[in-house]
């Protein structure tokens, strides 16, 4: 007997592990620095530099970027800023050395206090996530032959495969100019850079990439003292990325960070230092799915000889629902009593997810958007500020057909943050809380994977009468009929003229024996 394969490639994780990252450090304010009286802004930033793995044992190597602006005395605003090194052993049972790693990271707790005037102790909790996912094949059989005459019978198999899957980077380098109101650059204190409104899209050949940055920057003016300055831009992006083997109907589930950025003050025609210049680098793991369907062989026999099979359970993996919505988040957050607000400088915020559970309707989502709000007061000495607040949110996304044994893959972001003063002490915090969902499911079926003809027993064919009337039974099928007398489908069809595609409980059938005479 001979076969006709199909061979498909799928994903499978072969080993995942959860590890907490706990740093606890001191670090001096440089030499050149004036004194610190009071702490305004705070912020810290993974940048993973290398993730490898060798016999079951990954190491997590890369830096916390933190940053700090703070008020010197007699109100003067400076900063500081540095990196803490992170290397971390983590444990994955089964991965192997082929498999595709990858890292996903979250700061769940910063806290950077001024110990006095010239030191600062850095408290952080970081939470790594390492999945290590290699490639299973499962062969099926599409199609069988033999000398003998050869009945088989075919099921469609949905299934979703992963057709692409890369870890590639993407760079964006601008130019802003200020406007004319404001003067040239001299210092940068501070600098944010966020990541808004990403969007992928598989294309045949390439991955196109949109999305938006905002920058904020705060300097010190060039030419004398002044007020310290500041400036907000909102960037728009586009462009691709060469992927060769994708194309355009495949569905993406593309995980887009930024995991560097950089702003410096650069001239322009006339010399001035009245440019900003940005060079910001992007990493997208990337996966593409495709889903096929395919017609196999999931059983056989012969009328001329016993048909003996091999089977084994087999797991296909195929896309549930792929769903992205938005939960719309209204609050008001209180500033701090006593402090005259004059202006919002910046509100920055980032989504953190605490809990997920798997409902009837879908999958429920609850979490917090904590909001940092930076206010410029009436204060002289003390012009700028800072209030930090998270503001919890639930959300339902609707996946039918969902259940426990699914596996997902849940991204989130912030869009459309604006922040209002509602009060001389209150303000409004309103924004958008983005969030993308790809359900996979997990089918369970059992696959033909060999088979071999034997003699039948003579004895036992001989016992059998010939021609024999049989009234269909509830579950019955032409084909089961068709293999438990010993005869095709064919040859109850010739015998039975009349007979529809198929049968019904009650119809009343003529068959007749075939395997003596095909033996023969």
């Amino acid at each position: 007997m001979e076969f006709e394969r199909k061979n498909l490639y799928m994903n499978r994780q072969t080993a995942r592990a959860v590890t907490q990252v706990t740093m606890d450090e001191d670090r001096n304010v440089p030499d050149a620095k004036p004194d610190m009286e009071r702490l305004i802004l705070q912020r810290g930033e993974v940048e993973p530099e290398e993730l490898s793995c060798v016999e079951g044992r990954a190491v997590i190597r890369g830096k916390l970027r933190y940053a700090v602006l703070y008020a010197a005395e007699g109100g003067e605003i400076q900063s500081l800023s540095g990196n803490l090194p992170i290397s971390e052993p983590v444990r994955l049972e089964g991965a192997e050395e082929k498999d595709t790693l990858t890292l996903d990271w979250t700061v769940e707790d910063l806290d950077i206090e001024m110990v006095h005037s010239r030191k600062i102790r850095i408290r952080a909790v970081l939470t790594f996530t390492v999945s290590a996912d290699g490639l299973r094949q499962e062969s099926l059989i599409t199609a069988a032959t033999a000398e003998e005459p050869l009945e088989t019978r075919q099921e469609t198999y949905g299934v979703t495969r992963i057709a692409v899957q890369k870890r590639e980077e993407y760079r964006i380098r601008e130019e802003w100019e200020l406007p004319g109101n404001k003067p040239n650059l001299g210092e940068i204190l501070w600098q944010e850079v966020e990541l808004r409104s990403v969007d992928c899209r598989p294309l045949d050949g390439a991955l196109a990439l949109r999305g938006e940055l905002s920058v904020f920057v705060l300097y010190q003016g060039d030419g004398g003292p002044m007020p310290v300055q500041w400036e907000e831009f909102s960037v728009p992006f586009s462009g691709q990325l060469e992927l060769p083997d994708s194309t355009e109907e495949m569905i993406p589930d593309v995980d887009v960070r930024l995991i560097h950025s950089s702003l410096e003050p650069r001239e322009d025609g006339d010399g001035e230092l009245r440019l900003l210049g940005a060079e910001t680098v992007l990493e997208l793991p990337v996966i593409l799915y495709d889903t096929e369907e395919i017609s196999a062989v999931c059983e056989l026999y012969s009328p001329a000889k016993e048909a003996v099979l091999t089977e084994k359970k087999a797991s296909f993996e195929k896309i549930l629902v792929r769903n992205r919505s938005r939960a719309k988040l209204s609050q008001r957050i209180r500033l701090p009593e006593g402090e005259r607000v004059l202006q919002i400088c910046r509100g920055s915020g980032r989504v953190i997810v605490d809990r997920t559970a798997v409902t009837e309707e879908g999958l429920e989502v609850e979490g917090a958007l904590h909001v940092t709000v930076l206010y410029a007061t009436a204060d002289d000495q003390q012009p700028l500020r800072s209030a930090e607040a998270a503001l919890p949110f639930q959300h339902l996304m609707e996946a039918r057909g969902m259940d426990a044994k699914c596996t997902y893959r849940l991204k989130s972001m912030a869009e459309n943050l604006n922040i209002l003063m509602a009060s001389g002490e209150e303000a409004e915090v309103r924004a958008g809380i983005v969030l993308e969902a790809l359900v996979l499911s997990q089918e369970e079926r059992t696959i033909l994977t060999d088979a071999e003809l034997v003699p039948y027993d003579p004895e036992k064919i001989r016992r059998m009468p010939g021609i024999v009337g049989y009234r269909v039974q509830p579950g019955d099928t032409l084909w089961k009929i068709a293999k438990k007398f010993y005869t095709t489908v064919e040859g109850i069809r010739a015998t039975n003229e009349g007979l529809g595609e198929e049968v019904k409980p009650g119809d009343r059938l003529i068959l007749v024996k075939q395997a003596e005479e095909i033996t023969a």
